[in-house]
């Protein structure tokens, strides 16, 4: 009896481990950055100009043919690119 329940944790066990490789794979060496779109090259920040300085509205566009009007920098979408940026960057 208990045998058999160990035999059932361990096999749930082996399964969990191979959900938690398989999701590390699609995530890659940026899992821990959310796909969200202000993370995404395709999402264009919009800005707001106050005296002489642009602010950030947390609001966008997606540049990848997604019909997504007004896009909140927290939304994500099925055509999330992880952002590049460059050496000078910070």
């Amino acid at each position: 009896m208990l045998a058999d329940k160990v035999k059932e944790l361990e096999l749930e066990n082996n399964t969990l481990k191979a959900q938690v490789e398989e999701l590390q794979e699609i995530c890659g060496s940026r899992g821990n950055l959310p796909k969200n779109c202000e993370y995404c090259q395709n999402f264009i920040q919009h800005y707001v100009k106050c005296g002489s300085v642009y602010a950030p509205t947390y609001d966008g566009h997606c540049v990848a043919g997604n019909r997504m009007k007004k896009s909140k920098a927290g939304d994500t979408c099925k055509s999330f690119v992880p952002k590049t940026y460059g050496k000078n960057c910070i």
